[in-house]
């Protein structure tokens, strides 16, 4: 009887101790999951040289709300300019709490280029691309170099978190008409591409055109930004793709 009863004292410990270590070593896997890397985000100083004097002060600052409003794993993220950051709640807007704002206006394709770690990490579940109007403004900008750049944050995503489904929507039109051609070349590059590339392409384009195939007034509050209408149609060609 006593040789059981340490038998049973025994095993009694060993099960103590096992489930203290599995717990301590859990609690330390939590506590490593809450610490974050400190490159994920662009330093402060960092300079685009695409970006303006506006979007040099702008876009550091908000690099700054996503260090205090960070991803979550598996979120739906919208990642863009000031088309995509001036819709403002995209959780709202696609009735998501999944769905998050990384647009930055201003911002060019070299500059999500330059912040795409923060996805990377995080790795979400998709990623909805609007980029590439502000390089297009520029007289020294192809649509070539813009229709490059977004193939290698296509890649750099698709590497570093190959389960995220990458969609990439086609620039939208504005009311200049000398941008026109520009647009509709690097639509048509990324539509070419998109059945040997990691990324399902979105038609938004035609959507807010004239016959003229300039901006539709009626969706833009200046010929480049869209108004509620216009985000309106935005989220109705989107919707069947979001997850929940």
């Amino acid at each position: 009887m006593k040789i059981f009863r340490l038998k049973f004292l025994l095993l009694f410990f060993i099960v103590i101790t096992y489930n203290m270590c599995s717990q301590n070593s859990e609690s330390e896997i939590n506590e490593a999951d809450l610490t974050l890397p400190g490159n994920i985000y662009p330093e402060s100083n960092i300079i685009i040289s695409t970006h303006g004097d506006w979007t040099k002060n702008h876009y550091p600052k908000r690099i700054e709300e996503f260090k205090k409003n960070p991803l979550e794993k598996g979120d739906i993220v919208f990642l863009g300019n000031s088309i995509t950051e001036q819709a403002g709640h995209w959780g709202a807007k696609v009735n998501s709490t999944k769905a998050k704002n990384r647009g930055i206006s201003g911002d060019t394709t070299e500059g999500v280029l330059a912040r795409l770690r923060e996805l990377i990490y995080y790795k979400p579940e998709q990623v909805f691309i609007l980029i590439g109007i502000n390089d297009l403004f520029r007289d020294d900008i192809t649509s070539e170099k813009v229709f490059n750049t977004i193939l290698k944050i296509v890649h750099q995503i698709n590497d570093g978190s190959p389960r995220t489904k990458i969609f990439v929507q086609s620039i939208l039109p504005t009311t200049k008409a000398t941008l026109k051609e520009k647009i509709q070349v690097t639509n048509s590059l990324l539509t070419n591409s998109e059945a040997t590339e990691p990324y399902k392409l979105i038609s938004l384009h035609n959507l807010f055109t004239t016959e003229s195939g300039l901006m539709n007034m009626e969706l833009s509050t200046d010929g480049v930004h869209l108004n509620e209408n216009g985000y309106a149609v935005w989220v109705n060609k989107i919707i069947n793709l979001i997850h929940y």
